[in-house]
């Protein structure tokens, strides 16, 4: 499964592929073409909803833009009903994967109070600054969204 695939090259790069998204695009079209229009619709639509919904979050440095992709590939897979249900998934283990790790690595805390001075640096600014950058943060205070995915995609499976 090309998800499974993602998730290794995450964990062992910090990125996505482009060379799967690509991959993945072009099984997911295969595969709702076979509906005819309708299924085209499916495609685009649930590959344009992770895109559209997740852009702002992925410029602000919450979400990275691999993980974008790969919710778009498994929207274009699934359709736009199954693929909003795949962020909603996502986002939500997501949550427990990241409060999984904090509490394993002591780091809560700092977390928090990084959110916090976060929140508090954007109201007294005004401006919109990114969230979390990797070239000055590092990867430490960051999570392999690509598994909160693919529990998301199992379970969507599953039911």
């Amino acid at each position: 499964m090309l998800v499974v695939a993602a998730v290794y090259y995450d964990i062992r790069t910090y990125k996505i592929p482009n060379r799967f998204i690509l991959l993945g695009y072009l099984f997911s079209c295969f595969f709702q073409l076979k509906n005819g229009i309708t299924g085209f619709g499916e495609f685009f639509i649930g590959a344009s909803l992770p895109i559209i919904s997740l852009v702002f979050l992925q410029r602000m440095g919450v979400i990275g833009g691999g993980d974008v992709k790969l919710l778009s590939v498994v929207g274009s897979f699934f359709g736009r009903k199954e693929g909003i249900y795949s962020i909603i998934l996502s986002f939500i283990f997501g949550a427990i994967l990241s409060l999984f790790f904090l509490i394993q690595r002591g780091a809560l805390k700092t977390r928090i109070r990084f959110f916090l001075d976060y929140i508090q640096t954007v109201v007294h600014t005004g401006k919109w600054i990114p969230y979390y950058q990797i070239a000055k943060d590092g990867y430490s205070g960051t999570i392999h969204f690509s598994l909160a995915v693919l529990a998301a995609v199992l379970v969507l499976l599953w039911l």
